[in-house]
């Protein structure tokens, strides 16, 4: 008898069990960041501000902004991803490697959390379709191996979530709490999160759980409060997101228009790879680019389609409502930020998809007599979905496209290097991106007003003077094609329109060059503050000068305010009547920092 009751049970299928499916989906998703990640890159853009951030947390300085000379605080990105760069880099010291490794653990965990919320709404087969499709997307193992706040984004979103629905389905005032703090803790690694926060709290209300969204309200409010504090005292020296977006208002039902149109084309490229951003804007034909925009409607649309019935289905109803509240506020957002916002939705974009496709399936089941059984229509919409994400990931993979792109900033790279190595003139550098700079150089750097900041005109070259004559800036490195639509920038045109004010010390190429530097010319630096400046001489080659080193050094200290009067009146005795003004070869003036006082010291060799 019991052989005959195992003959008609169903043989076990391994990959059902949830330990061998979660390493299943652990170890593609770990090999999908290797094959498009690249270990070796350095902090980029936005990345580097949360190095530099980081840097100045681990050092004991503060939330500062230490690559700027005037070493300000800093309340535009929110302090969740630096305060964990700073455990880690305070374990491992200053490490690209490790930044990377954190963020494919993070990006890992992730995987699994929103496999463990599939498998909450789907049969195992279907949420392992849909967990492998999730670590094969390119979107997210590209970025899950970035230094940027996204992969940490994405592991608390998703934890987040498998704790929402936990916590409405068997309630418990721990588990509101955990929730409270798990949203304020989304919320203090991106700004964005204001749209989860919002679909969790409109869930729980849904489910008539008003005690628990309101104590997960309170405590969420409660542990972002410091952060709140701080952006009202230390807002007003700089900006801030919510300053960028009141700044940006001018506009609003243009901008909305833009951006929904932007999204649709984006949905289905966070899925397919890139298809329609190629077609509509790296490589334009009309043809094309009427078909990748035709394309973009119709699966954009099924997505759409997708979320709203979600809505209705209490267990998918997080999968509809978070991605419907982030869209609702990236509408108004003044920046895409090349489509980043929605690499956090990849989870809902695939249940989106499945939904949408499903019914999609049952109305031709019923229209055309399909031969797909009911039970299998969602593991046939997922497997699709997967197929779908498979080329452009295995390109990407084969290709090495991560790496490809990063070799584009080998030009700025060397730029750095050559500021690192030669840049002897004392100062700091202004640039487009002062936080990479900094980091790659160790010295200090700033920029200047652009337009590709909403609300930002562009700095005109009488405010880059004033800024270069304030900060006392040494060089000025021009970078102007890193990325795709980069526009031309103010310090282009400050070098076109004033060449007599700098002169051209390196290039990337010697005929219109991507990346330059130009040294500002001595009598340019601080004429406008109305500071004398030291001579082409800098501190390092002027201490390592043998007539130094053999003669004693003739020191005088004044104070800013009286020092252009007295050299008027003591200069020409202190170099001696014979050198007609100016010391002979080695004569240093230079501004001491604020921990001696903010004097001038004014130092020479001597003269014969």
């Amino acid at each position: 008898m019991r052989a005959v009751a195992c003959a008609g049970r169903r043989p076990a299928r391994p990959f059902t069990r949830p330990a061998v499916s979660a390493c299943l989906i652990a170890v593609v998703a770990a090999l999908a960041m290797l094959g498009q990640g690249d270990f070796t890159a350095a902090p980029r853009y936005d990345g580097a501000g949360y190095a530099v951030l980081a840097r100045s947390l681990a050092s004991g300085t503060g939330y500062r902004a230490i690559d700027h000379p005037d070493r300000p605080r800093h309340a535009h990105f929110p302090p969740g991803y630096p305060v964990l760069l700073a455990f880690v880099w305070s374990v491992t010291g200053p490490s690209a490697l490790a930044a990377h490794l954190v963020s494919c653990l993070c990006t890992v965990g992730a995987t699994l959390a929103a496999w463990w919320w599939f498998r909450g709404i789907y049969p195992r087969d279907v949420a392992l379709a849909l967990g492998l499709a999730l670590a094969l997307n390119w979107a997210w193992a590209r970025t899950g191996s970035a230094i940027q706040s996204e992969p940490l984004y994405m592991l608390l979103s998703q934890v987040t979530i498998v704790a929402a629905v936990r916590a409405a389905a068997r309630g418990g005032v721990g588990r509101s709490l955990a929730l409270g703090g798990l949203l304020a803790a989304c919320l203090l690694t991106r700004q964005i999160a204001i749209g989860l926060v919002l679909a969790v709290l409109l869930d729980l209300c849904l489910r008539r759980r008003w005690s628990m969204a309101l104590s997960a309200a309170v405590v969420s409010a409660l542990v972002i409060s410091p952060w709140l504090a701080w952006l009202v005292v230390v807002g007003g020296e700089q900006r801030t997101q919510a300053g960028l977006l009141f700044a940006g208002s001018s506009g609003l039902p243009g901008r909305i228009v833009s951006q929904a149109w932007f999204y649709l084309q984006r949905i289905p490229d966070q899925i397919t790879g890139p298809v329609v951003e190629v077609a509509t804007i790296i490589r334009r034909t009309a043809g094309v680019e009427r078909l990748a925009n035709l394309w973009a409607l119709v699966f954009s649309g099924v997505v759409i389609a997708g979320w709203l019935v979600a809505v209705r289905r209490q267990r998918r109803r997080l999968a509809g409502l978070f991605p419907m509240m982030t869209l609702a506020w990236l509408l108004i957002w003044p920046y895409t930020e090349a489509g980043r916002f929605l690499i956090p939705l990849v989870p809902c974009l695939l249940i989106g998809a499945v939904e949408g496709m499903t019914g999609l399936v049952r109305w031709g089941k019923r229209s055309f007599g399909l031969g797909i059984p009911d039970r299998r229509v969602s593991f046939f919409a997922a497997v699709l979905i997967l197929v779908l994400s498979l080329p452009y990931s295995g390109y990407s993979i084969i290709t090495g496209r991560a790496r490809a792109r990063d070799a584009g900033n080998r030009a700025f790279d060397a730029a750095c290097a050559w500021l690192a190595w030669h840049g002897d003139r004392p100062g700091p550098i202004l640039t487009r991106h002062p936080g990479e700079v900094f980091l790659a150089t160790g010295r200090q750097a700033l920029e200047v007003s652009t337009s590709e900041r909403r609300g930002e005109p562009d700095a005109s070259p009488d405010a880059i003077a004033r800024t270069i004559a304030r900060h006392r800036v040494a060089y000025v490195l021009i970078d102007e094609d890193r990325y795709l639509g980069a526009p031309s920038g103010p310090l282009g045109r400050f070098v076109a329109e004033r060449p007599q004010r700098v002169r051209k010390v390196w290039s990337s190429e010697p005929e219109g060059p991507a990346v330059a530097i130009y040294e500002v010319l001595p009598e340019h630096r601080a004429g406008a503050a109305g500071l004398l400046e030291p001579t082409s001489l800098t501190h390092r080659s002027f201490l390592r000068s043998r007539p130094f080193e053999s003669q004693c050094p003739v020191v005088l200290v004044a104070m800013e305010a009286q020092l252009r009067q007295w050299c008027r009146a003591h200069l020409d005795w202190f170099v001696g009547p014979a050198t007609n003004g100016l010391p002979c070869d080695h004569f240093v003036l230079d501004l001491v920092g604020p921990r001696f006082g903010g004097v001038l010291l004014l130092a020479g060799s001597g003269c014969s």
